[in-house]
């Protein structure tokens, strides 16, 4: 709930700490959306998000995306493959 933080753009060790949920998993990516009208940034952290979607469909200025899309990938050989779906 606390993922996406609006602050003045600062370098990424400053910006971590101004978040709303302090980021301390420094291997995880955070988004920064810049060139909002107030002069600030959007901040997200991935490691905080619940991939609900409220952030894209609450934003007024459509700054924010999220669509649903299917990954599917092989790990091993054909034996671990999922079965093939058929076109319904």
């Amino acid at each position: 709930m606390d993922c996406i933080t609006f602050t003045i753009n600062s370098e990424e060790a400053e910006l971590r700490k101004k978040l709303n949920a302090p980021s301390r998993n420094l291997s995880q990516a955070l988004y920064v959306q810049d060139g909002l009208k107030t002069g600030r940034i959007m901040a997200k952290d991935e490691d905080v998000c619940l991939h609900c979607g409220l952030c894209a469909e609450r934003c007024p200025t459509g700054a924010w995306d999220m669509q649903k899309f299917l990954l599917d990938m092989t790990y091993a050989g054909n034996s671990c493959r999922p079965p093939r779906r058929s076109a319904a």
